[in-house]
């Protein structure tokens, strides 16, 4: 979910004046020690909890852009964030005022410290508020939970900081079924075994091998005054968390946060979103586990029902894969840089160049997903936009050849042969989950068992092409490509948008096929792309349904 799309911070710290945008789901910022990116954190704790660390609230004098924080000149702090309140946001009984201060879905909050007032200077699309507005855009505020995790923390000390969350999450699911003091714990213990059931999952997936996991949960009405942990059982033997390694305790207090956050948006109507500023995910994992956590991370930022974004500091190229944004993070020496980058590949490559990161092989991105090699953007886009009618059970990205080869101009199926043949020996270095899925279209359908035989490896690579049946009966061969599957809605409203597409006459035999002339092919691909990328309809995948229901067993099944 992307609740702000844009951060603004002027003299603050190691940043004199920064426009941060645009912001992802799950925004990576990624630089050298020191050069500023967990300022960017500090500065969105500052906004929604007044603290810059933990504990520490915003001290104009010794918060203040640091180059000229001995200059006598007026000091001052500004953070100032746009947001675009999605759907699912919700206002409860009484916040009517605040809906009305706000006047839309999309607007900007800025607070402004100066020395000597304790409470910040409130500014709402520019204007400075008064005490009775000030109060109605914290009600606001108070609607969202930022997290700000520092890299220092200690994970069970956090999970132990939450406890009172924790416990009440219990309590609620527990509900009435504790009926009697005879059987109330053990309704504790069974609803507790629900409630953590995919924290389990995953950490069983990140870590064969270590046991189950389970919540510290009372025994005992005296045992109620606990503190909440989990326990790690191997071999019938409990562990304390404690005494885990600090790589999964990571892993359980990013579930652990999920878990309350996403409680609290299902069980009240005063919570409506989280964003949590993390820094450095990455931090004593190996290099499994870290996919996992940068997997995690994009999955439930990802996902609208979670109503959660999360920003990130990284050093980690997994982490920079997985996230839906990157920005390059520098420091000249007197204050902080920041550089959007466009995609995974450009970023990874910037940030290797620069001593950030290490340089990872396109083909080896998502190590933990599968991937669909497609020949050009126009059947990503399609597919793309498939995939969010026809789901798939976890997560496949599709990619075309431009992305993992600039070089290969326009993509094409002798283009995608060649490509396979030279990178074969990093396909093979794949996981069997994460399989190379090349698809081809229709009319290279003769070359599949040619490239099936360029990677001997069945358990990492498979080809298919589009086959007859999933195409549009109606679109004739003069569509060269993934175009023949688009339905007689959108060929219909591309000829509307000026599209030079023909009919043939129809006949008993031949309802009338639509077509295209060479010279005009571009142009037409073009205004079909443009209404792929506003959106298909359920419908508008008819054609084309089968086989990618049939492309998504493949990647499920290896």
């Amino acid at each position: 979910m992307i609740l702000i799309s844009r951060i603004i911070i002027e003299g603050f710290r190691s940043i004199r004046q920064a426009v941060i945008e645009p912001l992802a789901d799950f925004t990576s910022l990624a630089g050298l020690n020191n050069s500023g990116k967990s300022n960017v954190l500090r500065a969105l704790n500052a906004f929604f909890n007044d603290e810059t660390d933990p504990g520490q609230l915003v001290d104009v004098d010794t918060d203040f852009y640091r180059p000229d924080l001995r200059k006598k000149r007026r000091k001052r702090i500004r953070v100032e964030l746009t947001f675009n309140l999605p759907d699912q946001f919700r206002f409860r009984k009484g916040l009517e005022g605040v809906q009305q201060i706000l006047g839309g879905q999309t607007f900007s909050i800025a607070k402004e410290w100066v020395r000597g007032p304790v409470l910040p200077t409130y500014f709402l699309n520019g204007s400075v508020l008064e005490l009775q507005d000030r109060q109605r855009l914290n009600q606001f505020l108070q609607l969202i939970k930022y997290r700000y995790v520092p890299n220092r923390v200690l994970p069970t000390e956090l999970i132990r900081n939450e406890h009172r969350s924790l416990r009440d999450v219990l309590v609620r699911r527990l509900a009435q079924r504790a009926k009697s003091n005879g059987k109330a714990f053990a309704a504790i213990r069974d609803t507790s075994t629900r409630m953590i059931a995919s924290l389990t999952r995953r950490f069983q997936e990140a870590c064969p091998g270590e046991g189950t996991v389970s919540l510290a949960t009372p025994t005992s009405w005296h045992d109620l005054a606990f503190a909440f942990g989990y326990r790690l059982a191997r071999g019938g033997i409990e562990i304390e968390d404690a005494a885990q390694g600090s790589g999964i305790q990571s892993l359980l207090m990013l579930e652990t946060l999920y878990l309350i956050d996403r409680d609290y948006f299902q069980q009240f109507g005063w919570r409506q979103a989280a964003i949590w500023g993390i820094e450095e995910p990455e931090s004593s994992l190996h290099s499994s586990l870290e996919a996992r956590v940068a997997s995690y991370l994009a999955s439930v930022a990802t996902d609208q029902k979670s109503r959660l974004q999360v920003l990130c500091t990284t050093h980690s190229d997994l982490v920079i894969q997985y996230s839906g944004r990157s920005l390059l993070v520098t420091h000249d020496g007197k204050e902080s840089k920041f550089e959007s980058l466009d995609d995974p590949r450009t970023a990874l490559d910037r940030l290797s160049t620069a001593g950030v990161s290490r340089w990872v092989h396109p083909i080896l991105f998502w190590p933990l997903d599968p991937i669909v090699l497609v020949e050009g953007p126009f059947d990503r886009e399609f597919l793309e936009e498939a995939f969010k009618h026809i789901r798939p059970r976890g997560s496949v990205r599709v990619v075309d050849l431009a992305a993992l080869d600039p070089s290969s101009g326009d993509g094409g199926v002798e283009r995608m042969r060649q490509y396979v043949k030279e990178n074969a020996s990093a396909i093979r270095s794949r996981r069997a989950g994460a399989p190379i899925i090349v698809v081809l279209d229709w009319d290279a359908a003769s070359k599949a068992e040619h490239f099936s035989k360029l990677v001997n490896a069945a358990s990492v690579y498979k080809v298919l092409a589009w086959p007859s049946s999933a195409l549009n009966p109606r679109a004739g061969e003069s569509f060269r490509g993934v175009e023949r599957a688009h339905s007689d809605r959108v060929f219909e409203e591309a000829i509307r948008r000026g599209a030079h597409i023909g009919r043939k006459a129809a006949t008993s035999e031949n309802p009338g096929e639509y077509i295209v002339q060479a010279p005009d092919y571009r142009a037409v691909k073009r205004i079909l792309a443009e209404i792929t990328r506003e959106g298909l309809t359920s419908d508008d995948l008819n054609h084309a349904r089968p086989f990618i229901e049939r492309l998504l067993q493949e990647a499920a099944a290896v």
